[in-house]
């Protein structure tokens, strides 16, 4: 048995950002959440093929003195539908100092996995939800592997890179539960990209590929704004009309520069 604890908010924004990744139909494989635990970390990591995403929660206590967690880790995998349950259950107020005020333990068995409040907050306190644990499958992606190598390899100068709404929709669940933008980066020797969301997500996507009738269409597209669009060097619309007396916008130069300037006229006996 392996128990836990690390805080609500945390551990709430690890499952959200992470259970989009996993794939979302029935899958022996890909249809479920896997955590990493270690003594400084929870790892969750999720992956449908298309993307991956990884994020982590600080662990706060553990019994690692009386049954030391082994150096690979202990893995857990959990269903999605389960993440959802946990994301259900528990919520807590907002930590209003870098200590956080809502924690939760969680005791991994042989069998299931039982997460508790133990925050002592009044009205969640003592609040558990016991799950039964998924067999672990050893085929499962190492996803941290797989996003360690990508963010390794060159960094690539594509021009224009294609992600489908599915894709975007996967990472601004991250983007949102950390409050950060999403930054994606294109390697050389690879078709994946890494993408970094703050500073507890990282993630890896296979962008879209056009077929060469998609790329030609795209084309006619670009031909169409060309002609739709103004003029880049032209005037916007909103652009103050040029000065038209060139003398009195040269007098007024010279008066903001210190230059005394005076007007006379004919004398009379000239």
């Amino acid at each position: 048995m392996t128990t836990i604890c690390v805080a609500t908010h945390d551990f709430r924004r690890a499952c959200t950002a992470v259970v989009k990744h996993a794939y979302p139909k029935e899958h022996a494989v890909l249809n479920r959440v896997r955590m990493a635990i270690d003594k400084h970390n929870i790892t969750l990591t999720a992956s449908d093929g298309w993307t991956s995403g990884l994020a982590i929660a600080s662990v706060w206590e553990s019994e690692n003195d009386i049954v030391p967690i082994p150096s690979e880790g202990v893995l857990v995998d959990l269903a999605p539908d389960q993440i959802r349950k946990i994301l259900a259950v528990f919520r807590a107020p907002k930590d209003k100092s870098e200590e956080p005020e809502a924690i939760i333990e969680i005791e991994v068995g042989d069998n299931y996995v039982k997460i508790a409040d133990v925050s002592g907050l009044p009205g969640i306190d003592g609040q558990a939800l016991e799950l039964p644990r998924m067999d672990t499958v050893e085929s499962f992606p190492d996803v941290a592997h797989t996003i360690s190598r990508i963010r390794h390899l060159p960094h690539a100068g594509r021009d224009t890179i294609h992600l489908s709404p599915i894709v975007i929709s996967a990472f601004s669940a991250a983007a949102n539960a950390y409050g950060e933008p999403i930054s994606i980066t294109a390697h050389a020797e690879s078709r994946m990209l890494s993408v970094v969301i703050g500073e507890s997500f990282l993630g890896a996507l296979i962008p879209t590929m056009l077929s060469d009738e998609d790329k030609a269409k795209r084309d006619v597209w670009d031909d169409s704004w060309e002609i739709r669009l103004p003029a880049p060097d032209s005037v916007p619309r909103n652009a103050t009309k040029p000065e038209t007396n060139v003398l009195k916008a040269a007098a007024e130069q010279l008066a903001k520069a210190g230059v005394e300037i005076t007007f006379g006229g004919r004398n009379k006996d000239q």
